[in-house]
């Protein structure tokens, strides 16, 4: 009598460890976003672990596990982001350069893709993006955190600087990485949505309308940037 060969017992512990590693991540990307929402909403300091783990619902050891101290949670809340926003705008750069080859680039594609890119993402509609430009706009004008912003922005800032001085060589590398740091400041004030403009204006106008507050800014700083280019020499 021949014996009917059954299959084997599927292997339990082999199904569930992709499941536990989705739940860790998701437990991971969780923190994040809370995390994210906090600093930027209170601060880096008034903001503690117990408090993200309470508004992320997890354990308050979980939170040491996945990103040891809260420095390092700050630095990978900073991370997340950056990557996708200096993917941004190393692509904006390359694609001008592939379209102009070797001639300098225009000061309006320039400024627009360093600070439109952000712009963009914080006008897209998504709370954590939201969020994230707040955050940068606190840690930016930070001297405590100017080692994560070296870490997370310079070298994509550095391109930018490069072709700015392509694009205007009368200028004195001095003055170029002065009028570069009054654009970052110019765009942090923007990111850091305080509705100074809405005070200043009893109400009239609207700084969280992102689209028109960008092509504003954008005219702004190359008008600046052109400014600087045309002094007479010191």
């Amino acid at each position: 009598m021949s014996s009917v060969s059954r299959p084997a017992p599927a292997e339990k512990g082999r199904t569930r460890i992709p499941q536990r590693r989705a739940d860790s991540e998701a437990t991971r990307q969780r923190i994040l976003d809370v995390a994210e929402r906090l600093f930027a909403d209170a601060g880096f300091h008034a903001t503690s672990i117990r408090d993200i783990a309470h508004h992320a619902e997890c354990q308050f050891a979980l939170i040491g596990y996945h990103f040891g101290a809260k420095e390092a949670l700050l630095d990978q809340v900073l991370a997340r982001r950056s990557d996708v926003l200096n993917r941004e705008r190393l692509a904006h750069l390359e694609a001008l350069r592939a379209a102009h080859g070797t001639a300098p680039l225009a000061l309006r594609d320039l400024v627009g893709g360093f600070v439109g890119t952000i712009m963009a993402r914080g006008d897209s509609g998504d709370e954590g993006w939201r969020n994230y430009t707040r955050l940068i706009a606190v840690v930016a004008a930070s001297a405590e955190w100017k080692d994560l912003a070296e870490k997370h922005f310079n070298a994509v800032a550095r391109q930018y600087i490069a072709e700015l001085q392509r694009s205007l060589p009368e200028v004195s590398s001095e003055d170029l990485h002065r009028a570069f740091f009054f654009m970052v400041g110019a765009m942090l004030a923007v990111c850091a949505r305080t509705d100074r403009i809405e005070t200043l204006s009893d109400g009239r106008f609207d700084s969280r309308s992102i689209a028109p507050m960008t092509e504003t800014l954008c005219a702004f700083l190359e008008g600046g940037f052109a400014a600087v280019a045309s002094r007479p020499a010191r």
